[in-house]
């Protein structure tokens, strides 16, 4: 679903180039369905972002007021919106209230700049078949139909194309299953070197195999569960994918018994993240706090991962998880001349 909020001025600034010496500021956030709605709005107004990845968005949901949020949130800022449905979430006895469905959620990407290319990433590997309710336990109690998929479009920045994804990897599996998927993605950008050298990957990578939830057979349900024993998952794909460079084959992926295409395309092309694997905490459940203050499961679970791309500043945000169960992360950066 592709629409258009802008104004007639704002198309016009973008397209005059005339703010080609300002960063770009890109921001990545989970919201959570879109519960906040009105809260999420105004701090978007705020913070003032040039492209946006935003992930979970419902459209017509009973959870969530039967609102269209995605399109609520590009029209009260006046910005140009692409949303990819990944699931039907279907109205079922089976769903708690919280979860009602009745609509459908996915991803989106907003932006002040033209927006063009849109494509996307058919993943090759599905830890959970929703149309098959032995798949996984989550199957019977929150039904619904479809896949994860990610999105993929070229923004028209003032410096120059970018490309850009909005990921949201699945959490109903182990960390192996995550980065199955997250191959294609790096493949996907890696074939595009030469056409769009600047990317930013922008995701919520359900990096959650972590504290208490390792031991989860509902999220972390692979033997890699106890690579990063001490460690959280972020770190584990620090170590283990987003340092794997200047090779044509993942050996860690290969001694986990990863497909061999798989361990082929999970080899990092040249992204990193400018926040910290370890203490940038993205996600940290109240509910999984011991006596209500120490985290047993926190953990960065979202990515902003740049190719090409330099950055100036960056800041983190919604610390107090009243807007969403995320955190926002935001990167200002500058594209290489051209």
């Amino acid at each position: 679903l592709l629409a258009d909020f802008r104004g007639a001025d704002v198309r016009q600034r973008a397209a005059s180039r005339q703010d080609i010496q300002r960063p770009i500021r890109l921001l990545q956030w989970n919201i959570e369905r879109g519960y906040k709605v009105d809260a999420i709005i105004k701090e978007l107004e705020r913070l003032d972002a040039d492209v946006i990845a935003l992930q979970e968005i419902d459209m017509h949901c009973e959870r969530s007021g039967w609102v269209d949020i995605g399109r609520q949130i590009a029209r009260s800022l006046g910005l140009n919106y692409i949303f990819l449905c990944e699931f039907e979430e279907l109205h079922s006895p089976l769903r708690a209230l919280a979860a009602q469905g009745g609509g459908v959620h996915g991803n989106a990407i907003l932006s002040k700049y033209d927006i063009s290319d849109v494509q996307i990433i058919e993943h090759e590997y599905h830890p959970v078949d929703w149309h098959d309710d032995r798949s996984h336990p989550v199957v019977k109690t929150e039904p619904r139909r479809g896949k994860r998929r990610t999105l993929a479009a070229t923004v028209a920045t003032p410096q120059g194309p970018l490309l850009v994804y909005s990921v949201h990897l699945e959490c109903w599996c182990g960390m192996l299953g995550r980065m199955q998927q997250f191959a294609d993605i790096l493949q996907h950008a890696r074939e595009r070197t030469g056409s769009l050298p600047a990317q930013a990957i922008l995701g919520d990578m359900n990096t959650l195999c972590q504290g208490i939830a390792r031991f989860s057979p509902l999220h972390c349900n692979d033997f890699a569960r106890w690579e990063g024993f001490g460690s959280t998952e972020a770190e584990v794909w620090q170590r283990r994918v987003m340092s794997v460079r200047d090779t044509d084959r993942n050996e860690w992926a290969a001694s986990m018994g990863l497909p061999e295409g798989v361990c082929r395309r999970l080899v990092n092309p040249g992204f990193t993240d400018p926040f910290d694997a370890k203490k940038d905490v993205t996600l940290d459940m109240p509910a999984l706090r011991l006596l209500g203050a120490v985290p047993l499961a926190a953990g960065k679970l979202d990515w902003v991962m740049l190719r090409n791309v330099g950055v100036t500043s960056k800041d983190i945000g919604n610390h107090d998880f009243s807007m969403s169960d995320h955190k926002w992360l935001m990167a200002e950066v500058t594209l290489p001349p051209r």
